[in-house]
C-alpha cells in the first residue's frame, strides 16, 4: 500500500489506497512534528492541537486532491504556519498597526523534554540568547532546516519566499551565530 520512499506524495500508491487511510496515515506521520513546530509560536498546547485537528478536518471535508501536491510535508507545515500567523494577528490589539509577521519563539522545552539541571539551564539560556540575536525569519529557517530537516525549497514554501531567500536566511543566521561572542560560552559550557 505505501512505498517507503522519502519523496512525499510519490510514496503513496494513490489508486490502491482508501482516502480515509491516507488522512490517518498523514496525521500519524506528521502530527507530532506539526505540534512541535506550532508550539514554537508561543501558544498553549491545546490551541496548537486544535489547529492541527482543524487542518486535517478541513482537508478531509473539502476532499482536497492530495495526489496533486508534490510535497505534502511542506504543504502541511505551510498550513500550520499560516494558521498560527492568522491566530497571532487575531489576538493583536486593534490599535497595533504594524503589519509584520509574528516573532516565532523557539523554546527548547517544546522541542526536547530534558531533565532539568543547572548545566542544562545554562546551556539553554546561552542558546536562547544566541537565537534571540537572529531575525524571526532566520530563526524559523534554521529551525526548519536543522530540526525538521527540510530542504530549501520546502522552507521557501513555508516562509513564502524564494529558495534563494531561504538559503540566505539560513546562511546569514549561521554566520551571525558563528560571529557571536556567546559562541565561546557554549563551547566552554558544553565541555
Amino acid at each position: 500500500m505505501f512505498r517507503q520512499n522519502k519523496c512525499d506524495s510519490r510514496w503513496i500508491d494513490w489508486p490502491y489506497v482508501n482516502e480515509t487511510d491516507i488522512y490517518v496515515m498523514l496525521y500519524n506521520k506528521y502530527a507530532d512534528s506539526l505540534y512541535a513546530y506550532g508550539m514554537g509560536f508561543g501558544f498553549d498546547g491545546e490551541t496548537v492541537k486544535d489547529i492541527i485537528h482543524d487542518i486535517f478536518l478541513d482537508i478531509m471535508s473539502r476532499g482536497n486532491d492530495l495526489s496533486r501536491i508534490a510535497n505534502i510535508k511542506a504543504y502541511l507545515f505551510r498550513i500550520v504556519h499560516n494558521r498560527m500567523v492568522d491566530l497571532h494577528r487575531s489576538h493583536i490589539d486593534t490599535c497595533d498597526l504594524s503589519d509584520r509577521d509574528p516573532d516565532m519563539q523557539i523554546s527548547l522545552t517544546s522541542l526536547d523534554a530534558m531533565i532539568e539541571s543547572e548545566h542544562v539551564v545554562r546551556i539553554r539560556r546561552t542558546i536562547e540568547s544566541l537565537l534571540n540575536q537572529l531575525s524571526p525569519k532566520q530563526r524559523e529557517a534554521l529551525l526548519l532546516r536543522f530540526v525538521y530537516e527540510m530542504e530549501y525549497n520546502e522552507i521557501a514554501l513555508i516562509l513564502n519566499v524564494t529558495p534563494h531567500a531561504a538559503r540566505k536566511f539560513v546562511s546569514k543566521g549561521l554566520n551571525k551565530l558563528r560571529k557571536s561572542d556567546e559562541r565561546g560560552k557554549i563551547m566552554r559550557i558544553a565541555t
